[in-house]
């Protein structure tokens, strides 16, 4: 996060689950892309209350420094290389801007191709 010139009123946490969803929200927004998703182990979750997007991956190191992997499914007849390259924009600008965290890298997994 950006230092702010100003008062120091506390400290600000984003929870994992919060970047999921923004990266989750961005990539609906690719045209052609949907995300892979892990339905039984969604479901089991579900059952425990717990909330969890098996789609992507928030990865925070010693330094604090965040990565993100996204796991997609691509519409068959789009270009694999161009469509990783808008999904890493979209995700780092919405992260950026909605939780002002520079990402330090985000991971494509291209799980599988669908047919329309």
């Amino acid at each position: 996060m950006r230092p702010e010139n100003g008062v120091n009123l506390g400290i600000i946490q984003v929870h994992k689950r919060v970047i999921a969803d923004i990266c989750v929200a961005a990539i609906g927004e690719v045209e052609g892309v949907s995300m892979a998703r892990n339905v039984a182990l969604e479901d089991l979750c579900g059952l425990f209350g717990v909330r969890r997007n098996s789609s992507v991956d928030i990865r925070v190191d010693p330094h604090g420094q965040v990565s993100v992997v996204v796991k997609v499914l691509v519409r068959y007849g789009i270009n694999l290389a161009d469509v990783s390259r808008r999904i890493q924009d979209v995700v780092m600008t919405a992260v950026e801007k909605m939780a002002d965290i520079n990402l330090r890298d985000v991971h494509v997994s291209i799980q599988g191709i669908e047919r329309a």
